[in-house]
């Protein structure tokens, strides 16, 4: 399916709630529509439902040459992340350079996810999405996709620590250093699984709560309660935490390798790092595909 520029009369919206400027495919739960809630009625083939993880990959892959907006959009991204190290901008001031980074990691982490899965939702709808549609879908979720990634860094940070506070407190307590009496690695384990064990589980719960803003348009409270639902129904949810842990940190592997030789050959350093931000693109729409198998099952 070949991508289009100008928005042809339709109605695109699988839910009420979708004004005529944004007629990108709104999918909820089936308890927060009105009507049928069925796949024929919403207009998902059965064969979205069935698709394992490994085939949302392989189909995010073939939906990037029918959408080039998405590379291209996350190669402008990429360029400047890419130019944000090296040395040309040293001369600008450090809280310039400061804005620039927060504003390419907003963009390449927050809007591109955005504008992928508002296409993902039009394809997998048969309803495709127009670059316009999708840059405003994603423009218009923006404070809310803030809100939500605030309340996902709040809670994956001060959940963890009031779980580790009574460790800290405890070993307070003990007299003499509890590196001395049980050794150092064994305290270093004891406090790494005590606060690594709820962030990785809230960030795992959390982990769709961004497809739901954005696809399913619902507020950032709500966003987090339906990814924990999603997370907690997943029969799989084991075999997707590993597979997404894979996923999203395979992008920090490659520039490690390109760093090992860049001594060597600078240039394959800018191409790994490049080639790991382009699988996270391939990650986002994968997510967006699980997002919709799920809230539509």
């Amino acid at each position: 399916m070949s991508e289009h520029t100008d928005p042809p009369v339709r109605s695109a919206s699988t839910s009420d709630d979708t004004s005529e400027c944004d007629v990108a495919p709104t999918i909820k739960s089936r308890e927060d529509i009105d009507g049928c809630g069925c796949l024929e009625c919403r207009n998902i083939e059965t064969t979205t439902t069935n698709r394992t993880v490994l085939d949302a990959l392989v189909w995010s892959v073939r939906l990037f040459r029918s959408y080039p907006s998405i590379i291209a959009f996350a190669g402008v991204t990429i360029l400047a992340n890419r130019l944000l190290e090296t040395d040309i901008i040293n001369g600008l001031p450090m809280p310039v350079i400061g804005v620039f980074d927060a504003l390419t990691a907003f963009v390449f982490i927050i809007l591109i996810r955005a504008y992928v899965g508002t296409i993902v939702a039009g394809e997998l709808t048969d309803n495709s999405v127009t670059i316009r549609e999708g840059v405003h879908r994603s423009i218009t979720r923006t404070p809310a996709l803030i809100g939500v990634t605030l309340l996902i860094v709040f809670s994956v940070m001060t959940v963890p620590f009031f779980l580790f506070l009574p460790l800290l407190l405890l070993a307070g307590a003990i007299p003499g250093n509890p590196a001395d009496i049980v050794g150092f690695p064994v305290v270093a384990a004891v406090g790494g699984l005590v606060f690594a064990v709820p962030f990785l589980g809230l960030l795992f719960k959390f982990w769709f709560a961004p497809e739901a803003c954005v696809i399913g348009q619902y507020g950032p409270l709500k966003s987090l309660r339906i990814s924990w639902q999603i997370t907690t129904n997943y029969r799989r949810k084991f075999v997707l935490i590993a597979v997404i842990a894979i996923g999203s940190v395979s992008n920090l592997y490659l520039p490690e390798i390109g760093t090992g030789v860049a001594s060597v050959t600078p240039v394959l350093r800018v191409f790994s790092t490049s080639v790991g931000d382009l699988l996270s693109i391939v990650w986002a729409s994968a997510y967006a595909h699980l997002y919709i198998q799920e809230i539509v099952s």
